[in-house]
Protein backbone atom coordinates (compact mmCIF):
# COMPACT_ATOMS: atom_id res chain seq x y z
CA UNK A 1 0.00 0.00 0.00
CA UNK A 2 3.07 2.23 0.28
CA UNK A 3 3.11 3.81 -3.61
CA UNK A 4 -0.90 4.40 -2.65
CA UNK A 5 -0.24 6.35 0.29
CA UNK A 6 1.89 8.01 -1.98
CA UNK A 7 0.03 8.98 -4.43
CA UNK A 8 -2.77 10.44 -2.14
CA UNK A 9 -0.01 12.52 -0.05
CA UNK A 10 1.28 13.81 -3.59
CA UNK A 11 -2.36 14.67 -4.30
CA UNK A 12 -3.11 15.93 -1.50
CA UNK A 13 0.33 18.45 -1.32
CA UNK A 14 -0.90 19.53 -4.73
CA UNK A 15 -4.21 20.58 -3.95
CA UNK A 16 -3.79 21.93 -0.31
CA UNK A 17 -0.42 23.21 -0.46
CA UNK A 18 -1.41 26.47 0.34
CA UNK A 19 -2.18 25.43 3.87
CA UNK A 20 0.58 26.86 6.48
CA UNK A 21 1.17 26.24 9.73
CA UNK A 22 1.33 28.96 12.52
CA UNK A 23 3.13 28.56 15.89
CA UNK A 24 0.20 27.15 17.68
CA UNK A 25 0.45 24.38 14.85
CA UNK A 26 -3.08 25.48 13.72
CA UNK A 27 -3.86 24.95 9.85
CA UNK A 28 -4.48 28.58 8.50
CA UNK A 29 -7.17 28.90 5.70
CA UNK A 30 -5.97 28.37 1.94
CA UNK A 31 -6.03 30.73 -0.99
CA UNK A 32 -9.03 29.56 -1.88
CA UNK A 33 -11.10 29.62 1.67
CA UNK A 34 -10.29 26.10 2.22
CA UNK A 35 -9.00 24.51 5.61
CA UNK A 36 -7.79 21.39 6.11
CA UNK A 37 -9.65 19.60 8.76
CA UNK A 38 -8.54 15.82 8.73
CA UNK A 39 -5.17 14.12 7.38
CA UNK A 40 -4.65 10.53 7.61
CA UNK A 41 -2.78 8.33 5.53
CA UNK A 42 -5.45 7.79 3.09
CA UNK A 43 -7.52 11.01 3.60
CA UNK A 44 -7.91 14.55 3.24
CA UNK A 45 -10.53 16.42 3.74
CA UNK A 46 -10.85 20.40 3.64
CA UNK A 47 -13.57 22.34 4.05
CA UNK A 48 -14.99 26.39 3.94
CA UNK A 49 -15.26 26.83 7.49
CA UNK A 50 -17.20 29.91 6.87
CA UNK A 51 -19.78 28.40 4.62
CA UNK A 52 -23.39 27.39 6.40
CA UNK A 53 -24.50 23.85 4.71
CA UNK A 54 -28.18 24.20 6.74
CA UNK A 55 -29.19 26.63 3.71
CA UNK A 56 -28.27 23.81 1.58
CA UNK A 57 -31.19 21.25 0.81
CA UNK A 58 -30.72 20.57 -2.95
CA UNK A 59 -27.29 18.06 -4.14
CA UNK A 60 -26.61 18.40 -8.11
CA UNK A 61 -24.04 15.38 -8.98
CA UNK A 62 -21.95 16.06 -12.17
CA UNK A 63 -21.05 13.02 -14.30
CA UNK A 64 -17.97 10.87 -12.57
CA UNK A 65 -14.71 10.70 -14.39
CA UNK A 66 -12.22 7.95 -13.62
CA UNK A 67 -8.56 7.94 -14.33
CA UNK A 68 -6.23 4.78 -13.69
CA UNK A 69 -3.12 4.64 -12.30
CA UNK A 70 0.02 6.21 -14.55
CA UNK A 71 1.64 3.38 -16.76
CA UNK A 72 -1.17 0.98 -15.20
CA UNK A 73 -1.73 -0.44 -18.57
CA UNK A 74 2.19 -0.60 -19.89
CA UNK A 75 2.98 -2.15 -16.29
CA UNK A 76 0.69 -4.87 -16.23
CA UNK A 77 1.42 -6.14 -19.82
CA UNK A 78 5.08 -6.21 -18.99
CA UNK A 79 4.73 -8.85 -16.92
CA UNK A 80 2.07 -10.64 -18.01
CA UNK A 81 3.53 -13.58 -20.60
CA UNK A 82 -0.01 -14.39 -22.45
CA UNK A 83 -0.50 -12.30 -25.04
CA UNK A 84 -4.18 -13.38 -24.35
CA UNK A 85 -3.99 -11.68 -20.99
CA UNK A 86 -2.70 -8.30 -22.02
CA UNK A 87 -4.68 -5.63 -21.97
CA UNK A 88 -5.73 -3.50 -24.62
CA UNK A 89 -6.77 0.22 -25.34
CA UNK A 90 -10.74 -1.50 -25.27
CA UNK A 91 -10.32 -3.17 -22.26
CA UNK A 92 -9.04 0.10 -20.79
CA UNK A 93 -12.41 2.39 -22.42
CA UNK A 94 -14.65 -1.02 -21.23
CA UNK A 95 -13.47 -0.63 -17.96
CA UNK A 96 -13.35 2.98 -17.30
CA UNK A 97 -16.66 3.54 -18.44
CA UNK A 98 -17.74 0.57 -16.57
CA UNK A 99 -16.43 1.90 -13.26
CA UNK A 100 -17.86 5.45 -14.58
CA UNK A 101 -21.27 4.22 -14.91
CA UNK A 102 -21.26 2.26 -11.66
CA UNK A 103 -19.94 5.16 -9.73
CA UNK A 104 -22.78 7.36 -10.89
CA UNK A 105 -25.71 4.86 -9.79
CA UNK A 106 -24.73 3.86 -6.54
CA UNK A 107 -24.11 7.92 -5.62
CA UNK A 108 -27.22 8.56 -7.46
CA UNK A 109 -28.72 5.73 -5.25
CA UNK A 110 -27.32 6.29 -1.99
CA UNK A 111 -27.19 10.07 -1.86
CA UNK A 112 -30.90 10.17 -2.57
CA UNK A 113 -31.63 8.42 0.68
CA UNK A 114 -30.89 11.73 2.61
CA UNK A 115 -33.72 13.58 4.58
CA UNK A 116 -32.08 16.73 4.02
CA UNK A 117 -31.24 16.85 0.50
CA UNK A 118 -33.14 15.96 -2.70
CA UNK A 119 -31.09 15.35 -5.88
CA UNK A 120 -31.99 17.77 -8.29
CA UNK A 121 -31.13 18.07 -12.10
CA UNK A 122 -29.82 21.76 -12.71
CA UNK A 123 -28.15 23.94 -10.30
CA UNK A 124 -30.47 26.85 -8.16
CA UNK A 125 -30.64 28.58 -4.74
CA UNK A 126 -30.01 26.08 -1.73
CA UNK A 127 -27.84 23.57 -4.28
CA UNK A 128 -24.25 21.76 -3.77
CA UNK A 129 -22.91 20.76 -6.80
CA UNK A 130 -20.81 17.37 -6.53
CA UNK A 131 -17.78 16.95 -9.06
CA UNK A 132 -16.23 13.13 -8.22
CA UNK A 133 -13.77 11.53 -10.09
CA UNK A 134 -12.03 8.24 -9.21
CA UNK A 135 -7.89 8.52 -9.92
CA UNK A 136 -4.85 6.45 -9.77
CA UNK A 137 -7.00 3.18 -10.51
CA UNK A 138 -5.65 -0.25 -10.69
CA UNK A 139 -7.37 -3.34 -11.22
CA UNK A 140 -4.96 -6.44 -10.31
CA UNK A 141 -6.91 -8.80 -12.14
CA UNK A 142 -9.34 -7.03 -15.24
CA UNK A 143 -11.33 -9.61 -17.04
CA UNK A 144 -10.33 -9.24 -20.77
CA UNK A 145 -13.08 -10.00 -23.01
CA UNK A 146 -9.92 -12.00 -24.88
CA UNK A 147 -9.29 -13.95 -22.37
CA UNK A 148 -11.07 -16.73 -22.67
CA UNK A 149 -11.23 -19.90 -20.40
CA UNK A 150 -8.68 -18.33 -18.44
CA UNK A 151 -9.05 -17.78 -14.52
CA UNK A 152 -7.05 -15.07 -12.93
CA UNK A 153 -6.47 -15.75 -8.68
CA UNK A 154 -5.78 -12.70 -6.67
CA UNK A 155 -6.09 -11.36 -2.88
CA UNK A 156 -7.63 -8.12 -4.08
CA UNK A 157 -9.16 -6.02 -6.38
CA UNK A 158 -7.46 -3.24 -7.19
CA UNK A 159 -7.06 0.57 -5.80
CA UNK A 160 -8.72 3.77 -6.32
CA UNK A 161 -8.50 6.95 -5.04
CA UNK A 162 -12.09 9.20 -4.47
CA UNK A 163 -11.28 13.04 -5.49
CA UNK A 164 -14.81 14.88 -4.30
CA UNK A 165 -14.86 18.70 -4.82
CA UNK A 166 -18.22 20.24 -3.57
CA UNK A 167 -19.27 23.71 -4.91
CA UNK A 168 -22.26 26.13 -4.39
CA UNK A 169 -24.10 25.63 -7.16
CA UNK A 170 -24.56 29.17 -7.94
CA UNK A 171 -21.14 31.09 -7.11
CA UNK A 172 -19.03 28.02 -8.02
CA UNK A 173 -17.72 28.40 -4.65
CA UNK A 174 -15.78 25.48 -3.93
CA UNK A 175 -16.87 24.76 -0.33
CA UNK A 176 -15.02 21.34 0.63
CA UNK A 177 -12.82 18.50 -1.09
CA UNK A 178 -12.61 14.99 -0.17
CA UNK A 179 -9.36 12.63 -0.91
CA UNK A 180 -9.93 9.55 0.33
CA UNK A 181 -7.53 6.06 -1.01
CA UNK A 182 -9.32 2.54 -0.86
CA UNK A 183 -8.36 -0.74 -1.43
CA UNK A 184 -11.21 -3.15 -2.71
CA UNK A 185 -11.80 -7.03 -1.96
CA UNK A 186 -8.73 -6.85 0.31
CA UNK A 187 -8.85 -10.74 1.48
CA UNK A 188 -6.99 -12.83 3.43
CA UNK A 189 -6.58 -15.29 0.82
CA UNK A 190 -6.73 -15.97 -2.69
CA UNK A 191 -9.43 -15.54 -5.21
CA UNK A 192 -10.98 -16.17 -8.51
CA UNK A 193 -11.12 -12.84 -9.72
CA UNK A 194 -13.89 -12.03 -12.60
CA UNK A 195 -15.91 -9.57 -14.12
CA UNK A 196 -18.94 -10.25 -11.38
CA UNK A 197 -16.75 -10.16 -8.73
CA UNK A 198 -14.10 -7.28 -9.62
CA UNK A 199 -18.10 -5.22 -10.09
CA UNK A 200 -19.15 -6.06 -6.89
CA UNK A 201 -16.22 -5.52 -4.81
CA UNK A 202 -16.13 -1.76 -6.76
CA UNK A 203 -20.03 -1.16 -5.64
CA UNK A 204 -18.78 -1.75 -2.11
CA UNK A 205 -15.93 1.07 -1.93
CA UNK A 206 -18.53 3.26 -4.25
CA UNK A 207 -21.10 2.37 -1.68
CA UNK A 208 -19.10 3.26 0.77
CA UNK A 209 -18.05 6.37 -0.19
CA UNK A 210 -21.14 7.62 -0.88
CA UNK A 211 -22.86 6.31 2.26
CA UNK A 212 -20.09 8.27 4.13
CA UNK A 213 -20.99 11.92 2.43
CA UNK A 214 -24.18 11.66 2.72
CA UNK A 215 -23.59 11.14 6.26
CA UNK A 216 -21.38 13.88 7.23
CA UNK A 217 -24.00 16.10 4.58
CA UNK A 218 -27.03 15.48 6.72
CA UNK A 219 -25.11 16.07 9.91
CA UNK A 220 -23.59 19.00 8.64
CA UNK A 221 -26.80 20.27 7.51
CA UNK A 222 -28.08 19.59 11.19
CA UNK A 223 -25.17 21.31 13.20
CA UNK A 224 -25.86 25.06 14.23
CA UNK A 225 -26.14 27.58 11.91
CA UNK A 226 -23.28 30.22 11.48
CA UNK A 227 -23.97 33.96 12.46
Amino acid sequence: MNKLFLCVTLLAVATLSACTINKNQQLTVSADGMTLVKATRSTQVAKNENVDFTRYDKILISPSTVTFKKDWKRDYNRDERELSMRVEDKDVIRIKEGVEKLFDEVFQEELAKSTHYSIVTKAEPGTLLLKPSVINLEVNAPDLESAVNVKRYTDTTGEGTLLLEVFDGVSGQIVARIIDAEEAGDNDFYEWASRVSNRADAKRVIRKWAKSLREHLDKAHTSPAKQ
